[in-house]
């Protein structure tokens, strides 16, 4: 079955010229960074809802749903399923990006992707503002609710390690960081779910999971891993898997 992450895939992406600068493009085949240009160019601008799994469910900026043919064929001719699966193994070790993947195909998530595009902070506010949800408007002023509660409260539930209510968690959360850095979290929990999970086959000293406020305070979604050594017949996972 070949997926799309939108129908038509109409709009456009900006993309910074300082990617040429970077190892990800500047140690890539032709045929990785033709798979790269792809994976960029598949990821959704804004938020949308999805059905995976007979289930709803929202995509976010930089996420998309797909599956390794619909990948090689975006990618265009002489690309292989072989160079797909092999750019991917590639791209996750270098942090470009992370993968959940089921029977039914893969959620893609291009981590930092709002850093490859080089989003303003004009663009920025756009985004959000097509994202939120219009609540109410009074006599009184206007009240407006916006998605960075539930996505905030997707990454909680999440959160594997002690965790206190939505609200004071997220008041935490704002008290100290830009709304937009919400995007950031999932993602990130993910990376680091994925890379404790290659730890502990490695086996790797795993520290407990921070509690979600020392987490946060620490802003750890920033936070880089150490390579995991592997023996030969060890095989990293393809994906986080739910």
């Amino acid at each position: 079955m070949v997926y799309s992450n939108q129908s038509g895939m109409n709009g456009w992406v900006k993309i910074h010229r300082k990617i040429l600068d970077k190892p990800i493009w500047l140690n890539s085949t032709p045929e990785q960074k033709a798979i790269l240009m792809t994976i960029i160019l598949m990821a959704n601008f804004e938020e949308k809802e999805w059905e995976w799994e007979g289930r709803k469910f929202k995509v976010l900026p930089g996420q998309f749903v797909s599956s390794l043919e619909s990948i090689r064929q975006k990618s265009g001719k002489g690309i292989s399923i072989r160079n797909v699966r092999s750019a991917i193994t590639r791209f996750k070790k270098l942090d470009f990006m992370t993968e959940q993947v089921t029977r039914t195909g893969r959620i893609i998530t291009v981590c930092k992707w709002e850093a490859y595009q080089d989003i303003s902070i004009n663009d920025r506010q756009s985004i959000r503002q097509r994202g939120d949800k219009e609540v109410t408007a009074t006599k009184k002023g206007k009240k407006t609710k916006n998605n960075i509660t539930d996505i905030f409260d997707d990454f909680r539930k999440e959160y594997p390690g002690t965790k206190r209510g939505l609200k004071t968690e997220l008041d935490n959360f704002l008290k100290k960081n830009d709304a937009e850095i919400v995007y950031q979290l999932k993602p990130a929990l993910i990376r680091e779910m994925e890379w404790r999970k290659e730890a502990e086959k490695g086996g790797e000293f795993i520290a407990p999971w921070k509690h979600l406020s020392t987490w946060i305070n620490q802003k750890c979604w920033e936070q880089e891993f150490p390579t995991i050594s592997t023996s030969d017949n060890y095989k990293p996972p393809t994906g986080l898997k739910r």
